[in-house]
């Protein structure tokens, strides 16, 4: 249906051209016929009539071409709107967040094994931040004790005690703060979620490779991929359980 729908957009266009392809049918018939009347106008019509059915065949070509294209486009489009994809990004730690975290209005979520670097780049500002009640921050940490911590630690060639201390200077940094949650699961990370109001950011942990080196991907919100990662957050969120000191 899409074909058609693109052809009959441009059957001025395509009607045109089977006129061309016609009249060059016709000039090369007419050629034909006065070469067994020995005119010497025979090569000049089968001239023209050959250029003709060139530019018709190219014109067609041509045509396909652009439909192809355009399906192709118009796929491409339809998947990233779909999706919410807004941006990919080579790694972590991107200037976008600075924004975003100063002007944020409701949630941060973010899940993490160490979250060392967003500690030192954000912690005074959401401490700051997190005085105004209606904004609610959630901090999801892989349990250090856990089998799947240690796994990480080692596959990207770090200590579990690092995770241990970073962990340990993030929940005394935040304590009796109330809007500031801070949880712990014993299971892996599907993958990066870090979440500022209406905009998320996810990537996945590759192995052997640290985290900061990995790519980002941003979401918008009301799509579905937004929702998708949003509700494997909340999962972990109620699974886990309160990290106190």
């Amino acid at each position: 249906m899409e074909i058609i729908k693109y052809l009959l957009d441009r059957k001025v266009y395509l009607l045109t051209n089977v006129i061309i392809l016609i009249l060059g049918y016709y000039f090369i018939d007419k050629g034909i016929y006065l070469i067994d009347t020995q005119s010497t106008n025979s090569n000049i019509y089968v001239s023209i009539g050959t250029s003709l059915i060139a530019t018709g065949i190219i014109v067609f070509l041509d045509l396909w071409k652009k439909l192809t294209v355009k399906k192709i486009t118009g796929r491409i489009k339809n998947i990233i709107n779909e999706a919410g994809i807004q941006w990919v990004s080579k790694k972590r730690d991107i200037d976008r967040y600075d924004n975003l975290i100063m002007n944020v209005k409701e949630n941060i979520d973010i899940c993490g094994y160490s979250l060392g670097s967003f500690f030192e780049s954000f912690n005074d500002i959401i401490k700051n931040k997190s005085k105004n009640k209606n904004i609610i921050v959630r901090v999801l940490f892989v349990n250090p004790n856990s089998k799947a911590a240690k796994q990480r630690a080692k596959v990207e060639g770090k200590d579990v005690e690092l995770f241990k201390q970073r962990i340990t200077t993030f929940v005394t940094f935040f304590d009796k703060i109330d809007s500031v949650e801070i949880k712990q699961i014993n299971v892996p990370l599907s993958s990066m979620i870090f979440r500022i109001d209406n905009v998320m950011f996810i990537g996945p942990h590759f192995y052997k490779k640290q985290s900061k080196s990995t790519l980002t991907i941003e979401l918008s919100k009301e799509q579905w991929l937004f929702t998708e990662y949003q509700d494997e957050f909340n999962r972990m969120w109620e699974d886990a359980t309160l990290i106190k000191i």
